[in-house]
């Protein structure tokens, strides 16, 4: 069985392939742009017996400001991947984002992820979605909430911490995009893999403080782009996991010899 990941290297895409490479039926070909192969080019690597696409390649911030690289990695990159699973027949599974939920939404990140749905939904002949939330884990990607505290001795908290996130460990997230692979009732267009466990960001940053003892500093002003809630639609199915809620994932990160309480 061959399954094919774009967005290979990236902070999901590395911890992804790693799983499914140790599963001897599986066959895992890699496509990312830091091997030099662009997620474009798809339709030359879906010949042969291509059971999935995992499309996770994409510009990831909601704070990035170059609109035309969100536009051509997001959009238009998404829209050739999708033509070329339809024209190959091949199942597509691909990373949204919680920030496509309306009223999550506050950037052209966000906007690309809710037109990738869309479209989808439309055009793809059996995609399905997978809004993954807050995904954190070891080596995390740079810019994110725990690689900054993880690799600053102090660190800022705007809002004063007070935003509401559902943090979701990278284990958790790819166990979701695997098992989206196999989901047979293509009624369900969109899933949510999500720890719904709203966590502020203050409790989340004070749990890593217990390990590194990174200085926090709680800044009342609101960042631009920032959303005070990350809230998770109800209405969309999740895929029931045994998500492990913060504490157990920091502690896997940052004592993992050391048994969960």
């Amino acid at each position: 069985m061959k399954i094919i990941v774009t967005g290979s290297e990236g902070f999901v895409g590395t911890a992804l392939c790693s799983k499914l490479e140790k599963k001897k039926d599986i066959e895992v070909v890699r496509i990312d742009r830091k091997l030099g192969i662009e997620a474009a080019q798809i339709g030359d690597y879906l010949s042969g017996d291509v059971y999935a696409v995992i499309h996770l390649a994409a510009q990831t911030s909601v704070f990035n400001t170059d609109l035309h690289q969100i536009e051509q990695d997001n959009i238009a990159t998404f829209i050739e991947v999708v033509q070329q699973c339809n024209k190959h027949n091949v199942r597509l599974v691909y990373a949204s984002s919680s920030t496509a939920n309306h009223g999550n939404t506050t950037s052209l990140y966000g906007l690309s992820k809710r037109f990738d749905e869309e479209f989808a939904l439309l055009y793809a002949k059996s995609a399905i979605g997978v809004r993954l939330h807050n995904v954190y884990g070891p080596d995390p990607r740079p810019g994110t909430l725990l690689h900054v505290l993880m690799n600053n001795s102090q660190v800022t908290l705007f809002n004063a911490g007070e935003n509401v996130r559902c943090f979701t460990h990278v284990d958790d997230a790819t166990d979701g995009l695997i098992a989206a692979c196999g989901f047979k009732d293509y009624r369900r267009k969109i899933v949510n893999v999500v720890n719904l466990e709203h966590t502020r960001v203050a409790d989340f940053a004070e749990e890593v403080r217990k390990y590194n003892n990174v200085q926090l500093i709680y800044d009342d002003q609101c960042r631009e782009r920032d959303n005070v809630t990350q809230a998770v639609d109800p209405k969309v199915f999740t895929i029931p996991l045994p998500y492990r809620s913060y504490r157990e994932g920091l502690k896997q990160i940052f004592a993992p010899n050391v048994g969960i309480g």
